[in-house]
């Protein structure tokens, strides 16, 4: 049986993180979530993850700030960043920063699912 991969999932919201991670379980994927990206960058297993998705607007490390982080300590960690003050221009320097990906909150499974399968590279329905 191969084994699950476990996403990442760093947001200050105190309620999206459980309800994103049950969202990704459904999904048939691991979840552990972390409530800031200095929570998480103080993780030292990064290999263990197969992807991170993080909110951008975090206060100390901000989403665009974990992402330059983990592309130079986990350069082949994929990093789905997402959002809910979309500004002008902020998808361009999301995907600049180093995301593969990008979204707006609130979100519909169906995007979750297409960011997934784009990281993955596998269809999930």
């Amino acid at each position: 049986m191969p084994k699950q991969k476990l996403i990442g999932i760093v947001d200050d919201d105190p309620d999206l993180p459980t309800a994103l991670s049950s969202l990704v379980r459904s999904l048939g994927y691991q979840a552990r979530c972390f409530s800031s990206a200095v929570d998480f960058l103080s993780n030292s297993s990064f290999d263990a993850y197969s992807c991170v998705i993080s909110d951008i607007h975090m206060p100390v490390v901000t989403g665009l700030e974990l992402t330059r982080r983990l592309k130079t300590i986990a350069p082949e960690l994929p990093v789905i960043l997402m959002t809910g003050r979309p500004e002008r221009g902020l998808e361009e320097t999301a995907l600049k920063s180093g995301a593969v990906s990008f979204f707006a909150k609130p979100f519909s499974t169906n995007v979750l699912i297409a960011n997934l399968s784009k990281v993955f590279g596998e269809r999930l329905d």
